[in-house]
């Protein structure tokens, strides 16, 4: 029986670690002009609302006044957070603009909310809790998002009860697709994997790597009543800590992009952004596109949130490693660099 030995200390670090970092928390339509919208990140409870320009705005979910969640109140025409409450109005700042038991009293500068940084990008709104000057990156990009002649969705988020290093490890494991993907595009008759070699760009923050794979080809029609099996090349690329996209590339079609970014809700929960970039040529649905991508999330979800230890462990001694594990390897020892604890493991 190994026993992970994870104390409040080690919760503390990570969340510290995971700070200076940009994660999703919503798409970009979740929040309309006019509405406030709560969510967590990194045990953090959060507003998002719009400034009176359609500009994000994000702080502390709770007002300074009374402890009141503002995602409970509304925005004014004004662009301002108004608390259900005692009606305090904040701008997107977190500076306090009115309080309507004291019309003709100055306002006090203590009356203001902690406010965070925030972007839209491909159809993703991005927070950092960090302040800008301790910020490590911009947010992942998305290959292809702004790209004229190529289309783009987002797909719904996934919940998944697990620490978001687990779900992402996953992402770019290369050893599980035949057993645990077969119903979809796993081949069942390959599990030996392809050599590949990691390169770890440390400047970039990220880790980049090529494989081959023989696999079902979900987007050919089947051939004599069997899953099309297509020889492919993909190309991934994990922007540290918790996102990546894999380059798919099949001979004699255009290459797709598949994208996910964990938003670290808690320690054990983490909320799954996917999105998918196509060439102008391909068309797909979005009901196509849930069938096609939905049900290999389920497949991996069955078995990651029955891991143990539920922490990633990322000493590389204390699980097995094997040749095809070079990834796994080389992003534990990433999150190791970047301050993530190290959750040693006793054996009983």
């Amino acid at each position: 029986m190994r026993i992970p030995v994870a104390s409040s200390d080690d919760v503390t670090t990570f969340l510290d670690a995971a700070r200076p970092f940009w994660h999703p928390v919503a798409h970009s339509d979740d929040v309309q002009p006019g509405a406030a919208l709560a969510t967590k990140l990194l045990d953090e409870e959060l507003v998002i609302w719009r400034d009176k320009d359609g500009g994000l705005a994000v702080a502390d979910d709770v007002c300074p006044h009374r402890g009141t969640q503002l995602s409970m109140g509304t925005v004014t025409d004004e662009g301002c957070l108004r608390c259900p409450y005692h009606l305090f109005e904040f701008s997107s700042d977190g500076a306090c603009t009115h309080i309507p038991q004291l019309p003709d009293k100055p306002i006090s500068q203590r009356v203001r909310l902690d406010t965070y940084g925030a972007m839209e990008a491909a159809d993703l709104i991005w927070v950092c809790l960090a302040p800008a000057e301790d910020r490590v990156h911009p947010a992942p990009v998305v290959p292809r998002a702004d790209d004229e002649d190529w289309w783009l969705y987002a797909g719904p988020p996934q919940v998944w009860r697990c620490q978001a290093p687990r779900m992402l490890e996953n992402f770019l494991d290369l050893a599980h697709f035949g057993a645990i993907h077969s119903g979809s595009f796993g081949n069942p008759e390959v599990h030996e994997v392809a050599a590949y070699t990691p390169q770890v760009l440390e400047e970039e923050n990220a880790i980049t790597f090529e494989v081959d794979y023989l696999a079902r080809y979900r987007w050919a029609p089947p051939v004599d009543g069997q899953p099309a099996v297509r020889p492919i090349h993909y190309r991934y690329r994990c922007d540290l800590p918790f996102s990546a996209w894999i380059e798919t590339n099949v001979d004699g079609e255009l290459p797709y992009y598949t994208f996910i970014a964990c938003q670290p809700v808690s320690i054990d929960v983490t909320r799954i952004f996917w999105v998918t970039t196509f060439p102008n040529e391909v068309s797909h649905t979005p009901a196509e596109l849930d069938d096609g991508f939905i049900p290999f999330f389920v497949e991996d979800q069955v078995i990651v949130e029955k891991q143990r230890p539920e922490w990633l462990p990322l000493d590389i001694g204390d699980e097995l490693q094997m040749p095809f594990d070079k990834i796994s390897v080389a992003y534990r020892r990433s999150l190791q660099n970047l301050g993530f604890p190290t959750v040693r493991l006793l054996r009983s």
